[in-house]
């Protein structure tokens, strides 16, 4: 009945500024830390959250296939979405979450820089 595009263009610019904001505070905080620390002291502080933030990650990949009928019925019975979309986004969760894990092993676990030091033979 009313027209939603300038509420979700506020909410997508909302999301945009504060991806944006937190990635300069990241950079911020570790730009500081690379000034008053050493580098050694940096990489033990990024070793030492390696493992929680992957964990985040997985927990997000998992939210991600296990809600995702969930929250498109959500936004359909809110109006977000046609219900004739459900049906083909309900179709698209497996390709979303492939994507997720691929992103995750390739940028997030190094996979693709392992397999290429294996290849070169340089992997100790």
């Amino acid at each position: 009945m009313f027209n939603k595009l300038p509420t979700r263009r506020k909410g997508v610019l909302l999301l945009t500024m504060l991806a944006a904001l937190l990635t300069g505070l990241v950079g911020y905080l570790l730009m500081h830390q690379l000034q008053t620390e050493s580098v050694q002291s940096v990489q033990h502080s990024i070793n030492a959250w390696r493992m929680a933030l992957m964990l985040m990650r997985w927990t997000l990949i998992a939210f991600v296939a296990l809600g995702w009928n969930h929250l498109i019925t959500r936004l359909a019975s809110a109006g977000s979405i046609s219900h004739s979309k459900v049906t083909s986004l309900a179709a698209l969760r497996w390709r979303a979450v492939t994507w997720l894990v691929l992103l995750e092993l390739v940028l997030g676990q190094g996979a693709l820089v392992k397999a290429l030091s294996l290849m070169a033979g340089t992997l100790p």
